[in-house]
């Protein structure tokens, strides 16, 4: 497999955003012969952070990949496929990270490439059909394997690459970096993407069974922590960077700041009262409830309002909240009225700055927790892990330190190297586009850990040579030298619905 360049290998990156794949990919020895990115700002980073791609000397990229693959019908397609879509190379490995789509047509056609037409995954598709990679890496957030998607869409993908000769998984595999050991590229963020993998027939034995299942090692996600440990995916520095300051423009702005002012007092207040009622904590393990906490049931005219408005559209669970929100304040009328400071919610300017939601346990403060403010309120949660990072700004605030995560601080969460936040800087980027792209990457080390599992699936199953150094570069770069791959618990059902990820409330 070795390149005219000495690279061991070759990949394109579709969908690029900043290069997540690119960064998990080139220090294995990968060589990019082909790159798609349509976003403006994030082609800039790309471009700054990697180089154009070149092949056989030539630029090699699409700012739109429908300029090289067209929507042709599958029966007006050259016969034969290595003749379609010149303006694609060859190459070994296609990575992308293509949006979520349903597939209207799915089932309707005779054509696998007819069902798809119209979405991003027939671009991928015809792709596969005219070069036929030995790899297919392909990242989609966890709902393309959800209630509304997965006999539909993941279904129609699985179908079309094992159509056109590939070895893949009919169940997804859902990876997340907090379950994974340092050692082995993880970061402290929750972060649960499906992997769809596949692999070329003729490289593995006949008979050679998918790859079913992402392993972690033993690893307890509490022990986490974003400024004391050092973290081999992002060459042993930690997440945070104590010489960034509240001063720096990432400190908690004036809204924000008195929300959580008045929020902490009403916490002190009630862990006061019941130290001095009962003398231990409490039974749930929790100060607060562990259901949303909304400031304005108070206020009777909203909480009719707002009823009728769940009645009207049968939203038991909204219902369920305001009741709940009811016997809590009745429960802690006293240490509603001793909170002193100033001004109460009713003066906060918006509505999401009234909503509270705890999950930080027996945690004294809101201060030593890890914050985030949502459209659907603010939430609390122990500073050991984050939750997803979003295309949205809802950046997570660190309590000790009183500030935001900078959008390199957030590109370590991402195991990105330096290089890319360097080039965003370089790019005079603002810190709002930065946030987003780091948002919508790929987790870099998450994919090296994948792919090494995969590889190293089919290594007694034939695996043909050329591949194996790539296996091996992925096994290295994984903490994974010796032959065992992880044998933890795998990762069990799929949670479609998963607590981290929902803004219900």
């Amino acid at each position: 497999m070795p390149t005219e360049s000495g690279a061991s290998f070759t990949f394109i990156d579709l969908f690029a955003g900043i290069g997540g794949f690119h960064a998990a990919l080139e220090p294995l020895g990968g060589r990019c012969v082909y790159a798609s990115e349509m976003n403006g700002p994030a082609w800039r980073v790309y471009t700054q952070a990697w180089g154009v791609p070149e092949y056989e000397g030539k630029p090699s990229y699409s700012r739109n990949i429908r300029d090289h693959v067209g929507s042709e019908a599958e029966e007006s397609l050259p016969e034969g496929p290595e003749r379609d879509l010149p303006d694609i190379p060859d190459h070994d490995v296609l990575t992308a990270g293509f949006p979520c789509q349903a597939f209207s047509k799915s089932g309707k056609q005779d054509g696998i490439l007819d069902a798809t037409r119209g979405t991003l995954f027939h671009d991928i598709l015809r792709i596969v059909r005219a070069r036929r990679p030995k790899v297919v890496f392909l990242e989609n957030v966890k709902n393309l394997a959800g209630p509304k998607h997965r006999k539909t869409t993941f279904a129609t993908i699985i179908a079309g690459l094992k159509q056109y000769g590939y070895v893949v998984a009919g169940d997804p595999t859902v990876v997340s970096p907090h379950r994974m050991a340092p050692q082995h590229g993880g970061t402290p963020q929750v972060r649960e993407r499906i992997y769809i993998m596949a692999i070329r027939r003729d490289l593995v034995s006949d008979g050679a069974i998918p790859f079913q299942g992402f392993r972690y090692s033993p690893w307890d996600p509490d022990l986490w922590n974003l400024h004391e440990l050092k973290l081999p995916a992002i060459g042993g520095r930690t997440i945070l960077d104590r010489s960034v300051g509240e001063s720096d423009g990432y400190g908690l702005k004036g809204e924000e700041q008195k929300a959580l002012v008045w929020w902490e007092a009403l916490l002190t207040q009630i862990i006061k009262e019941a130290e001095e009622a009962e003398g231990v904590p409490p039974r749930s393990g929790r100060w607060m409830p562990g259901h949303p906490i909304w400031y304005k049931t108070l206020d009777e005219d909203w909480r009719k309002a707002q009823e009728a408005d769940a009645r009207a559209r049968d939203l038991t669970w909204k219902l369920d909240f305001l009741k709940k929100n009811q016997v809590f304040f009745s429960n802690n009328g006293d240490a509603l009225e001793r909170v002193e400071v100033q001004p109460d919610p009713d003066k906060f300017t918006g509505l999401s700055r009234t909503k509270f939601e705890w999950q930080a346990g027996l945690k004294t403060s809101v201060y030593d927790c890890l914050i985030q403010f949502r459209p659907s309120g603010i939430r609390v949660r122990p500073a050991t892990y984050t939750p997803a990072l979003v295309a949205i700004n809802q950046t997570p605030v660190y309590g000790p330190w009183k500030r935001r995560l900078t959008p390199r601080e957030v590109g370590r969460l991402q195991a990105f190297p330096e290089r890319v936040a360097d080039a965003m800087v370089k790019v005079k980027q603002g810190d709002g586009e930065s946030y987003k792209q780091f948002g919508n990457a790929v987790h870099v080390g998450a994919v090296r850990f994948a792919l090494a599992q995969f590889l190293s699936h089919f290594a007694d199953k034939g695996l043909d040579e050329s591949l194996r150094p790539l296996m091996e570069k992925a096994r290295t770069a994984a903490g994974l030298e010796t032959a065992e791959v992880p044998r933890a618990p795998s990762q069990g059902t799929l949670d479609i619905h998963s607590a981290e990820e929902s803004d219900a409330a």
